[in-house]
């Protein structure tokens, strides 16, 4: 079975369209097993997400947190914040994912919904993104809700879509207001870091089976070496050089699944120093070496 890729720009912003543009909202069923990697890469988009695990955990990376979501909890992203998904211990994963367009629950920008209860979250980079915990009675109110969205979504009964939005607009209804009791102080968006962020990211991809200098990194976006990577470690929780380990370790899967290159082949194809530290960096993001690989997806295949 083919694995499931997140197409991007240059910016690192999703390509996929999630949903249609008379009815912008989708809901996927998503298994981290069927992604390259066993992993969400780094993407943002213009949609609010909501993650429901259904089996395992799901570990998001927002800016330099970790949120590790179980089922009977849920995780809400807001939109255009970079975030990555992966589980933990390299378990399997297994999570309903709802995105959907900000305007289709509160219609018209400028209007009383979008300027009074939207946009203070929507516009707030403080709240990158908000936990719905099963535990408390609004939590668990929301996402009995949710369950319905995905359970319409799939059966689509007559006037689906109205149902949807209709319960769409209460949850978020609960979702607003308990956030809204902890009175966020309001940091508006930072365009600007976000299209740093992208040429940072577009910059160590194009070069990635290089060696890449951080003061070269750093004069893409004109910054110093030091304030470049406190900016990409805010925006993404990990090193330049963490990052950069884990995209090549990604990169390297189809090399190994080939079987047809050496160790130290891969490392140098890939942009490693040695095999000993591609082997590493493997270890560390897949939960085995290279060697052991093809070996474990044969038995998980079974």
């Amino acid at each position: 079975m083919a694995k499931r890729k997140i197409l991007v720009d240059d910016t690192r912003r999703e390509l996929e369209e999630h949903g249609t543009e008379t009815f912008p909202l989708t809901v996927n069923h998503d298994d981290l097993w069927m992604f390259e990697g066993k992993n969400v890469p780094i993407h943002w988009h213009q949609e609010i997400e909501i993650s429901l695990p259904r089996e395992g955990k799901a570990v998001y990376q927002i800016y330099q947190n970790s949120y590790e979501i179980s089922p009977g909890d849920g995780l809400l992203v807001n939109r255009n914040v970079p975030h990555n998904c992966h589980s933990p211990n390299n378990e399997r994963a297994k999570y309903t994912t709802i995105l959907v367009r900000p305007d289709f629950l509160y219609g018209d920008f400028g209007s009383d919904v979008e300027r009074n209860c939207f946009r203070p979250f929507l516009q707030n980079s403080a709240v990158p993104c908000l936990c719905i915990p099963g535990t408390e009675a609004w939590g668990k109110e929301v996402l009995e809700k949710l369950e319905k969205v995905d359970t319409l979504f799939y059966e689509k009964p007559y006037c689906y879509e109205l149902k949807i939005k209709g319960l769409l607009c209460e949850a978020f209804f609960l979702i607003l207001v308990h956030q809204q009791k902890y009175q966020t102080p309001f940091v508006p968006a930072n365009q600007v870091e976000l299209a740093r962020l992208a040429q940072m990211l577009d910059y160590i991809h194009t070069h990635s089976e290089s060696v890449i200098s951080l003061e070269k990194l750093g004069e893409q976006v004109h910054l110093s070496r030091e304030v470049c990577c406190r900016l990409f470690r805010k925006m993404t929780g990990k090193t330049v050089t963490q990052y950069l380990e884990e995209y090549r370790a990604s990169k390297s899967l189809p090399l190994v699944e080939s079987g047809q290159y050496s160790m130290t082949q891969i490392a140098d194809l890939v942009g490693f120093s040695n095999a000993s530290r591609f082997a590493a960096a493997f270890r560390q993001q897949f939960s085995c070496n290279p060697g052991e690989y093809n070996s474990r997806k044969r038995q998980e295949g079974r």
